[in-house]
């Protein structure tokens, strides 16, 4: 009797113990910290210059999205960003092939992803020059070049000086800690004026 008591105790004591790491687990498994990755860009001088090396410039918001990563056979990543569904308000400069117009959807790599590190739990998000993602609920003026490997996708020019918010005038924020963070203000206030929005 005093037995059977004893392995149900400890039949109990091990499930709460199970029950309180898998919830720990669950928890600790939704945090995301983040690693800034800091890396040489393509970075320009003028606004004419970003203009000229920019394929579209546009304006619209941001809608869904979505991780994208992909691995080599060895596990080495390949291609890692965030893919952006992008709705275009105004088409400023169009040098592509594509007959794009107010409405249009296009796809946005946005220089950060998310790592699942694995069995320990949380995940990772990695910020090319502490780029931040484009806020669903803020419009943009992006200048974008075509994707080299994939056609239809766009790269954002010079990856923070080529994202403006401009729902917020002047310093939105989004600029904390990137390089050239003065340049990038004076370039949004330059191509707002350029083309005309506010």
């Amino acid at each position: 009797m005093k037995r059977n008591k004893i392995i149900i105790a400890s039949v109990a004591l091990s499930g709460f113990i199970s029950l309180v790491l898998s919830l720990w687990y669950m928890s600790a498994d939704k945090k995301v910290s983040l690693s800034i990755i800091h890396a040489k860009q393509v970075s320009f001088n003028t606004v004419d210059e970003i203009i000229n090396f920019s394929q579209l410039v546009v304006t619209g918001k941001p809608l869904e999205s979505e991780n994208f990563v992909t691995f080599d056979e060895r596990g080495f990543t390949v291609d890692a960003y965030t893919i952006t569904q992008f709705k275009i308000n105004k088409v400023l400069e169009n040098k592509t092939t594509y007959d794009y117009k107010a409405g249009d959807i296009i796809k946005v790599a946005e220089p950060s992803y998310i790592y699942d590190n694995g069995i320990m739990p949380g995940k990772t998000k990695f910020s090319i020059n502490n780029y931040q993602n484009m806020d669903k609920n803020h419009s943009y003026l992006l200048l974008l070049v075509p994707d080299f490997k994939y056609d239809d996708l766009y790269v954002i020019s010079g990856v923070n000086e080529g994202k403006h918010n401009i729902d917020i005038p002047g310093n939105d924020g989004e600029k904390v800690g990137v390089p050239h963070g003065e340049k990038n203000y004076k370039f949004k206030e330059e191509l707002m004026k350029k083309f005309n929005i506010y």
